[in-house]
């Protein structure tokens, strides 16, 4: 079997460090070094926080990183790291822009590949992993031969820390790739600074928000709450409302809170893959048929037009 490390990357240094945390957590590296990957610049605070979630290694990419590369662009600079780190196994986190790198890493290494890995152990030579299927309803049990693999971690699990290691920082030479795209016009997206997926309490708005402006009235229940604000597909991929950071759903962001509060939403299949992880989940709805309902531990049968008002009075929220 291959000796090489367990090696773990994710533009996002709070992802990286949870693959990190999940890789000792899971016993994935067999005594084998668990790395992290970094392409282009080294943050002075970088090596202690990935050391602190268990790196023992570091592959640095030593050269300037473009400012806005591209998926493609990060998976040549990653295969250069991966060439030269000779890894048993690559894990990246299972988001957007994860599950766009590994599947042209694996094209380019030629590795088998899987996303959206909720459990990954090994059994004997082969890894064995686990994933959600049909919607969600669903649990498949995947074998991939021993060798060299690439998965994409559903992140937001929160493993325990792990131990802290010394740190080596290993020097890769190479270049980016030259960009294939040209970009003509960037316009902000908005909605940066979200993390659904690490936060203990979220409220999520559905189609019963009836206005945009309407919208700072959730928002100050969340900021009574302590929580994030999160949306289904419809307000985010469609109205336009939010933006992706706040989606929650199959093709959106997979969040565990200790507490989910859902205004307005009707509990299509989509949207409670993406929830169906929280601890207690509160719902609000007038339809007493909504299938929200079903899967809440609270239910209240209201308009959250007559609802939320009276729960920021007894917040003491100002009006």
């Amino acid at each position: 079997m291959n000796t090489g490390p367990v090696l773990c990357y994710s533009e996002e240094p709070e992802l990286a460090e949870e693959l990190l945390r999940w890789t000792h957590h899971q016993k994935l590296s067999e005594g084998a070094p668990v790395a992290a990957a970094v392409l282009g610049a080294l943050p002075a605070d970088l090596p202690q926080r990935y050391a602190a979630a268990g790196a023992q290694e570091v592959y640095r990419l030593a050269a300037e990183a473009p400012a806005f590369p591209e998926a493609g662009v990060l998976a040549e600079a990653l295969a250069i790291v991966v060439r030269e780190a000779k890894p048993r196994l690559v894990l990246l986190a299972s988001t957007k822009r994860g599950k766009q790198v590994v599947g042209r890493l694996a094209g380019l290494l030629d590795w088998p590949v899987a996303t959206g890995v909720n459990e990954l152990r090994r059994d004997g030579e082969a890894w064995v992993l686990e994933r959600e299927a049909l919607s969600g309803n669903a649990v498949s049990v995947e074998q991939f031969p021993g060798g060299a693999a690439i998965f994409a971690l559903t992140t937001g699990q929160g493993p325990p820390a792990a131990a802290s290691y010394p740190l080596q920082i290993r020097e890769v030479t190479g270049a980016f790739p030259p960009s294939r795209v040209e970009r003509r016009e960037q316009r902000p997206k908005g909605g940066g600074g979200v993390h659904l997926e690490t936060a203990e309490r979220i409220v999520t708005v559905g189609r019963g928000l009836k206005k945009r402006e309407d919208i700072p009235m959730v928002e100050a229940l969340a900021r009574a709450l302590n929580a994030s604000v999160g949306c289904t597909r419809p307000l985010a991929a469609e109205a336009g409302w939010f933006s992706d950071d706040h989606w929650i759903g199959l093709t959106g962001h997979r969040v565990k809170p200790k507490l989910y509060v859902a205004l307005g939403v009707s509990g299509a299949v989509q949207h409670l893959v993406g929830m169906r992880g929280s601890r207690i989940v509160v719902a609000v709805n007038q339809d007493p048929n909504a299938p929200i309902l079903g899967q809440a531990d609270y239910r209240i049968t209201a308009d959250l037009y007559s609802l939320v008002p009276a729960l920021l009075r007894a917040l003491g929220v100002p009006g």
